[in-house]
């Protein structure tokens, strides 16, 4: 098939047609965010790319219910809502459909998991499942859920379960004032980012800023103050538009701040939440919309309107739905591949996984109608039977049901079978220690360290320690270290909530009643920190000093938090591969895998906790303990995996599994450590 045919005007089964402008701006977008997820490095914030496709939706859908509402005096609800069902199930079965199957591949804890997010993929509540996990977006270690991304669906089917009701209630207010209603929707989109504010400086948990509906309905609320303000009023007449210079530059600016997302904006940028920063990028995404839906001819949308990026904005939907299943299963297969090869091949594979589905499956059901998906020889045999006993056209709305149905009770049994004792089931990192013994007296204790604490707490299992309990106080992407980290001769940027966590955790760790608190030394150990305008330089004297002053500031202050005994563990050994981290850590790559620049990190916290050298002072009432996991995985060099348990999941950061055989060692050491 021609690609003109293809990326012209898809008439879909509602009538609705195509913007080509638009839809180039989704492809371009749509590529950009696929590479990020394929660990391109130079886009470091692709993660905030999502929110420029909750723009276009909310601009899209609210149109189109706005012109139906002009031409026919009402909203066809049931209507609306079939259409959004021949958008979004065929495809989304494909993809649950394919996860189960692949799960007969995997542990029957991933089974579980993955049945899991496939129910609530299926009924589009997947954000908040995630935000019961308390997910952590930015941690790919492991093996992630293949469904992880099916959130985005979720947060768009809650908005459009109450968009039309919003557009029926709008007109019903303020039938003859277009302002009225533009004022309403701008009013909430700004009340979203502040509710977004004020849970973000709450400190409310990143994933539930950043899978939550409410506070992603800004971007989907400015994409539908847009379609009230040039969509059309209660006489059918189109909203005024500016000039046409005026409206090309505005499309100039809007591509530019939605491009610098990708650039300018690091992980975890709490800014973003805590400063209004997504209703800025919001608000630059529909600039580009509405310059992408002017009619009047201009440059920049017949740049936009280049035929191979709209027929990828047209797939956008399968690009996105099918991406990232894919990188998760192909990654084992390409490791050792350059990045530039291994993001090549998987953006081709699903480039033509997505075409595929887009031509013979989404066209198909977006023109016909669900009827299409049925046998032709069963259609035939209804048919007959519809004419034998003249009775009106079979309703087809059976075929998505039973489809669903399938589905649904296939994830269900997967699901409530019990997860296998051999799964369950975690070989000890040392073989000698035995099985653990239940703790007494009880112990109670926490957790402080960067991601790859948080990566070790996701493999903690309280069942398997009886008498012990552990919280976690990590945070992703801050520094125990209260100095700016220098990269590239610069301070590197941190998360605005990272002071607010340094100052915070003891009154975490004192309200979880913990008498023990076990530091995990990070990578920013190693490098260079900048204190009083002069820069501490890595394996210095100068840095090793603050190394144990920082360890002793933590001391004394879990001792105020009611901590008798803290341990400190030192750092593992690795070989770091850059092209599976996170871009925002590969600068780190090099010097995390440097053996002599482990052993000066475990050095110098071994001198602290013998109470060596300037900075180490005890503190009174306190007890501390070096807990030397580095001699436990690394005492016959670097070693990947232990007893077949992969240990790392990115190289850096645990893997689950790796990490619940870590504390088959680290527990009974904790609980010993932390007896009077």
């Amino acid at each position: 098939m021609r690609l003109p045919r293809l990326t012209g005007e898809l008439t879909t089964s509602a009538g609705a047609q195509r913007l080509a402008a638009l839809d180039g701006y989704r492809g371009l977008f749509v590529t950009l965010v696929l590479l990020y997820h394929f660990g391109v490095t130079a886009l470091v914030g692709g993660w905030v790319g999502i929110n420029h496709f909750f723009v276009f939706s909310g601009y899209l859908i609210t149109r189109l219910l706005i012109s139906e509402r002009a031409k026919t005096g009402t909203i066809d609800v049931l209507r609306f809502y079939q259409r959004r069902a021949e958008r979004l199930i065929p495809a989304l079965l494909v993809l649950c459909t394919a996860v189960l199957a692949s799960g007969l591949f995997v542990g029957s804890s991933d089974r579980h998991r993955d049945a899991g997010d496939v129910l609530a993929s299926l009924f589009f509540v997947q954000n908040w499942r995630l935000i019961s996990q308390d997910d952590a977006y930015f941690e790919q270690v492991g093996n992630p859920s293949p469904l992880r991304h099916a959130w985005t669906l979720g947060v768009e089917e809650q908005f459009y379960l109450l968009v039309p009701l919003l557009v029926l209630i709008l007109f019903a207010l303020f039938r003859r004032s277009r302002g009225g209603r533009f004022s309403v929707v701008a009013l909430l989109a700004v009340a979203s980012a502040a509710w977004t504010v004020h849970l973000a400086t709450s400190g409310t948990d990143f994933a539930r800023l950043y899978y939550g509906t409410d506070t992603r309905a800004q971007a989907l609320l400015v994409g539908a103050a847009a379609a009230v303000l040039l969509g059309r009023d209660h006489r059918g007449r189109l909203g005024r538009r500016p000039s046409l210079a005026t409206t090309q530059a505005l499309g100039v600016v809007g591509l530019l701040i939605s491009l610098s997302a990708f650039f300018v904006v690091g992980p975890r940028s709490e800014w973003l939440f805590t400063g209004g920063g997504m209703l800025v990028f919001a608000v630059g995404a529909v600039l580009m919309g509405l310059t992408a839906t002017d009619p009047r001819p201009m440059l920049i949308n017949r740049l936009a309107a280049w035929p191979p990026l709209v027929l990828l904005g047209q797939m956008t939907y399968g690009l996105y739905l099918y991406h990232w299943p894919i990188h998760l299963w192909l990654g084992p297969l390409l490791d050792g591949l350059p990045l530039v090869v291994s993001a090549a091949i998987k953006l081709l594979v699903t480039v033509g996984v997505a075409f595929a589905s887009f031509r013979w499956l989404e066209v198909p059901v977006l023109q016909h109608g669900f009827g299409v998906l049925v046998p032709r020889a069963v259609r035939a045999r209804l048919e007959r039977r519809r004419i034998g006993r003249r009775r009106r056209e079979t309703p087809v709305w059976w075929v998505p049901v039973a489809m669903t149905a399938v589905v649904a009770l296939v994830a269900v049994a997967a699901f409530t079978r019990p997860v296998s004792e051999e799964d369950l089931d975690v070989p000890l990192l040392v073989a000698s220690d035995g099985d653990f013994t239940e703790a007494d007296p009880p112990v109670d204790v926490a957790l402080l360290g960067d991601s790859v604490g948080v990566s070790l707490a996701d493999g903690w299992d309280p069942d398997a320690y009886p008498g012990v309990t552990m919280t976690n106080h990590s945070r992703i992407g801050c520094d125990l270290i209260d100095a700016p980290l220098i990269a590239d001769g610069s301070p590197m940027p941190e998360d605005d909530s990272c002071d607010e966590w340094r100052s915070g955790w003891p009154q975490e760790v004192k309200e979880a009643g913990a008498s023990s608190l076990l530091v995990l030394p990070g990578a920013q150990f190693i490098g260079d920190h900048e204190v009083d305008g002069e820069v501490l330089a890595s394996r210095s004297p100068e840095l090793a000093t603050l190394i144990r002053r920082t360890l002793t500031d933590i001391e004394q202050r879990a001792g105020e938090a009611g901590v008798t005994h803290v341990q400190v563990a030192t750092m593992p050994c690795r070989e770091v591969d850059p092209d599976k981290l996170d871009p925002a850590l590969r600068q780190f790559a090099g010097a995390i895998s440097d053996p002599q620049n482990v052993e000066w990190v475990n050095r110098t916290v071994t001198e602290w906790a013998e109470g060596e050298g300037e900075g180490a002072a005890p503190t009174e009432g306190v007890r501390r303990e070096l807990l030397d996991l580095h001699g436990a995985l690394c005492a016959d060099g670097f070693t990947p995996e232990v007893n077949g348990i992969p240990l790392y999941g990115d190289t850096v950061h645990f893997s689950p599994a790796g990490a619940a055989t870590v504390w088959t060692w680290l527990t009974p050491r904790v609980v010993a450590a932390s007896r009077p």
